[in-house]
């Protein structure tokens, strides 16, 4: 009997097929039959190439018990690809993997693999926690640089250093700086002192493994014959050599999409260039996706003009599409006070149809975000903040939480969002059990009776979190040690939403809003939009020293300008910017440089077309 096809071909799939057919760059990606890199630009449809072709490939192309890695930057990014592969028929399974590098490496390649390799980890190795990584750091530092030394001066610089000197054999370059590598293997030291690794730790230790023993990669090739990139630009040098291993010499089939133009994390040890490279190489077939699907063109030539460089890029969207400029004086209290008492009601009253959720505000960084929050409050909107003075982190688990939520609140009535989704979620971050276990059924009844029985829109958030947590999360997160985080995080979550805390009066509506409401206001930080689209844009206080910074020179303006066009680029129908023209440093010195240069050259450059 010949093997089956991992997934079977549903009528959303072969919709999803005939739509891409009318698109020629995404018809030649989906038809791809060996390594192809795929630049898309914003709005392009990148992720429904994406998704059509990981749908292509287990229907038509591999066989079980083969099955398909699917790599991507972050949590979010890889819930966003599980919810649209569950519209086209694909689920993950032991053979289907959808998440981040870090998960990758750690579940399919240390926890497999590290011991029989002879890998020096401790035994029941656990994840350590920020808090545990930062308490380690602390020593680390006053062992190698000095006891009167801040933590927090280092950890970007040692972060950095350790994502990108990969090699620490003598021949290397390791020792470039000696006494950042001497307090980084100080550092993975005492971690493992403790009974740690950390997040790059899966990484090192991955990419470690499949570099150093060929039966290794040939187990991943047979399970993986097939592996995909989402967001290629984002991950790094690591991730670029996993893939130089499983696909250029295991012979793993490679397909990647990506943006060096959307390339904002160079913090996190992200190199565009890399992505520019691959797609340049003759080992691949390289494909652009022209076709600006979002933006009307008077965004779409904003944007090239943001960037600097000639794209080509081609407007689809419905609409001409404005950006506008908006100079408030009084300053950043001044501009948040103007976009919620202004601008948006006025975009409200303007557009037909338009709702809070199509609208985002999006800034710099926490204090920013504090800044517009207050203000929405003031003017009675609710929100959804991501940022990192969000009440709480957006993990996994607190998105799925989420999504419970809104269903207990009254989603239940309608199917969205829908229980089998729900559950399928819950499987997917809780792997203690085989769905084929016997152990997952009454976990499974369990969940089920649970949200059954809180079905209440108007059920304080503290009680549905202390009664979900002792009736269903515990069994699994006090036993999995890769969820060590994520009990944290939930622990901290109650705590939050007892008496006094910034969720003490949040009911289950508030907290279901949370994953993403028609009817809350959202403001992110620019960092965080990639990926999201909204009809309304506001981009707050953008002035010259904010972005790009006051010290960066030509050079380091290259990711701030990236950033400010990722920004420019979520927007669909309107681009509202807003500056004071000046800025003030922490000890209250006063510069007026005016508003950012990008924005400037946006401004005048489209004013030159009459636009």
């Amino acid at each position: 009997m010949p093997a089956r096809a991992v997934a079977r071909s549903t009528p959303a799939y072969r919709r999803a097929v005939e739509e891409i057919r009318e698109n020629p760059g995404q018809w030649r990606a989906y038809n791809a039959e060996w390594h192809c890199v795929v630049v898309a630009g914003p709005g392009s449809g990148k992720t429904k190439t994406l998704t059509v072709k990981i749908a292509k490939l287990l229907i038509e192309t591999i066989r079980e018990p083969r099955g398909l890695a699917c790599i991507t930057y972050n949590t979010e990014c890889a819930r966003e690809l599980k919810t649209r592969l569950e519209r086209l028929g694909i689920h993950e399974s032991d053979n289907v993997f959808i998440g981040t590098v870090h998960s990758f490496c750690l579940k399919r390649v240390v926890i497999p693999y590290a011991a029989l390799a002879g890998v020096d980890l401790p035994p029941d190795f656990q994840v350590a926690s920020p808090r545990e990584q930062e308490r380690v750091f602390a020593r680390a530092i006053a062992a190698e640089i000095g006891a009167n030394e801040r933590p927090e001066s280092w950890r970007t610089k040692a972060d950095e250093y350790r994502r990108t000197h990969l090699d620490r054999d003598s021949g290397s370059d390791w020792q470039e700086d000696e006494q950042l590598a001497g307090l980084i293997a100080r550092y993975e030291a005492l971690l493992r002192e403790n009974g740690f690794i950390d997040f790059d730790d899966m990484v090192l230790i991955g990419l470690q493994l499949i570099e150093s023993h060929r039966w290794i990669r040939k187990a991943l090739r047979a399970k993986f014959p097939v592996i995909v990139v989402d967001e290629y630009q984002d991950l790094g040098v690591s991730l670029h050599r996993i893939i130089e291993q499983l696909c250029f010499r295991a012979g793993s089939r490679l397909f990647a999409v990506g943006d060096p133009d959307q390339s904002i994390y160079g913090f996190t040890g992200a190199r565009p260039e890399l992505l520019r490279q691959l797609a340049g190489s003759d080992k691949v077939e390289s494909v652009t996706l022209p076709f600006n699907y979002r933006s009307g063109p008077t965004i779409v030539r904003a944007s090239e003009i943001a960037l600097g460089e000639e794209r080509g890029y081609q407007a689809r969207g419905a609409g001409i599409g404005t950006v506008d400029f908006h100079e408030r004086p009084a300053g950043l209290e001044d501009q948040a006070e103007y976009i919620c008492g202004e601008l948006i009601p006025d975009a409200l009253a303007r557009i037909e149809g338009l709702r809070l959720g199509d609208i985002a505000v999006l800034y710099l960084d926490k204090n920013d975000g504090d800044v517009i929050a207050e203000a929405a409050a003031a003017n009675g909107y609710p929100t959804i903040r991501i940022d990192r003075g969000a009440p709480y982190p957006k993990t996994p688990l607190t998105r799925w939480l989420e999504t419970c939520a809104a269903w207990c609140a009254g989603g239940w009535r309608t199917g969205k969002p829908r229980l089998s989704a729900i559950l399928a979620d819950w499987a997917s971050i809780s792997k203690v059990y085989r769905s084929s276990d016997p152990r997952a059924h009454p976990q499974k009844v369990g969940l089920l009776r649970f949200l059954l029985s809180h079905r209440n829109p108007d059920l304080l958030l503290a009680e549905w979190l202390t009664a979900f947590r002792i009736e269903c999360l515990d069994a699994v997160l006090d036993v999995d040690a890769t969820l060590r985080d994520e009990r944290d995080t939930l622990g901290k979550m109650i705590e939050a939403s007892v008496a006094d805390g910034p969720l003490a009066d949040w009911t289950l509506m508030m907290f279901g809003g949370q994953g993403g409401s028609p009817d809350h206001l959202n403001l992110i930080t620019l960092h965080s939009a990639k990926g999201l689209e909204f009809k309304v844009v506001v981009m707050m206080g953008m002035d010259q020293g904010r972005i790009p910074h006051w010290s960066a020179g030509e050079i380091g303006k290259r990711e701030p300008r990236r950033l400010f066009y990722v920004g420019l680029t979520r927007a669909k129908a309107e681009v509202h910017m807003t500056y004071s023209g000046w800025t003030e440093n922490r000890n209250g010195r006063r510069f007026d440089h005016g508003p950012s240069e990008f924005l400037a050259e946006v401004r005048d450059r489209l004013r030159q077309v009459g636009n």
